[in-house]
Formats: structure tokens, C-alpha cells, sequence
């Protein structure tokens, strides 16, 4: 999980490929737990507030270009035009449309973004011979 965090900076600059479902859901879970630290320290510490928004705002402006590279990506994946992220300005139905394409399936075919990328099938648990 901490590998597929990591290639997000790499690839911060990669606005045009796909990204699969569960690599987007494992990039993006170390981020949702870091900034629900970042939250419950500020509400924690409220007397020293003023540091962790400074942190919180270096978080966010340190990651933000991977973040959004990574949302195009994945809406490339789903055959959505990655300007669609623009929906979030939209206060809370925007979250919920960017949430949905989040967790809908990859477009199984090739498209204008580049190839399927196949998530690893499930593995079927063998059945024991008495």
C-alpha cells in the first residue's frame, strides 16, 4: 500500500494514463489517514491549532499535484474526461459524483487513455478432497 503512495509521486505529472480501481483505493487510503491525523491533532492540541494548519496546508500543497494527477487518471480509467474532476467545486454533490466515479469499474477495453489495465482476479479458495 505504502509503494502504490509512493508511485503517486511519481507519476505526479502524469495526467493522460490509467489508473485501476484498487490502485487508486490503495494510493489513496494512506492519504485519507493522514488527514484524518492531521484533524484529530488539530482538535486534539487546539492550543497549538495554528501548527498543524501549517502543517496541513504544506501537506496539501506538497501533494496536490499527484492527488489530482492520480483523480484524472482514475476517470481515465473509467473513459471520463479527467475535467470532470472540476465537479467537486460543487459542495457536496460534487464529492459524492467524484466518490461514485471513484468506486465504479474500469472501462474493460481499451480506450483514448491507453490500455485496460485487469485488476488481479479473486482467488478461489480450493476445496479440501475428504
Amino acid at each position: 500500500m505504502l509503494k502504490n503512495y509512493f508511485n503517486m509521486f511519481e507519476l505526479d505529472r502524469d495526467f493522460s494514463s490509467r489508473t485501476a480501481r484498487k490502485e487508486f483505493w490503495r494510493t489513496a487510503l494512506p492519504d485519507v489517514i493522514i488527514w484524518a491525523l492531521l484533524i484529530a491533532f488539530y482538535f486534539i492540541f487546539n492550543d497549538i491549532g495554528i501548527t498543524f494548519i501549517c502543517i496541513a496546508a504544506v501537506y496539501l500543497l506538497d501533494t496536490f499535484s499527484a492527488r489530482l494527477a492520480l483523480w484524472f487518471r482514475r476517470m481515465h480509467d473509467t473513459g471520463i474526461k479527467g475535467t470532470f474532476s472540476l465537479v467537486v467545486l460543487i459542495p457536496l454533490l460534487g464529492a459524492l459524483a467524484l466518490l461514485f466515479v471513484f468506486m465504479s469499474d474500469s472501462q474493460p477495453k481499451n480506450n483514448v487513455y491507453g490500455e485496460y489495465i485487469a485488476e488481479e482476479p479473486k482467488k478461489k479458495k480450493a476445496k479440501k478432497k475428504k
